[in-house]
């Protein structure tokens, strides 16, 4: 009898915990603040680099989408150092969440937004 070939060992699938769920509105702004955050002339750069198609991350940024693009917000958020995976819930819904890894990763978008926010930037 042969012998089954197996491949490296992969982890059951958990069920995720949902309070590291981000909703799609604001993982769009946060990403549309960090992108706004680039200087003049960077954001070619930075789209070529990560392989983004820039007039479309133009329009993300100016919030001119015409739909919800959740795999380049994805992408995106993951290329500005937000470690996410798309999460489908709830499972009938139109718009996909970002959950993050952890409590810490949390915390720390939490306080970027917090940053971010329209009413700390009056300065």
């Amino acid at each position: 009898m042969e012998e089954e070939k197996r491949g490296p060992e992969v982890a059951p699938l958990s069920f995720p915990d949902l309070s590291l769920a981000l909703p799609y509105q604001d993982a769009l702004h946060y990403a549309q603040s960090r992108l706004k955050m680039i200087a003049r002339g960077g954001l070619l750069p930075f789209c070529e680099a990560h392989k983004f198609p820039y007039t479309t991350i133009i329009n993300l940024k100016n919030g001119n989408l015409k739909k919800e693009e959740p795999r380049l917000l994805h992408r995106l958020l993951r290329s500005l150092d937000v470690p996410n995976e798309l999460l489908q819930f709830p499972p009938d819904s139109p718009s996909q969440r970002f959950l993050l890894p952890n409590a810490r990763a949390l915390a720390t978008f939490q306080e970027q937004m917090a940053y971010l926010s329209p009413v700390n930037n009056q300065a």
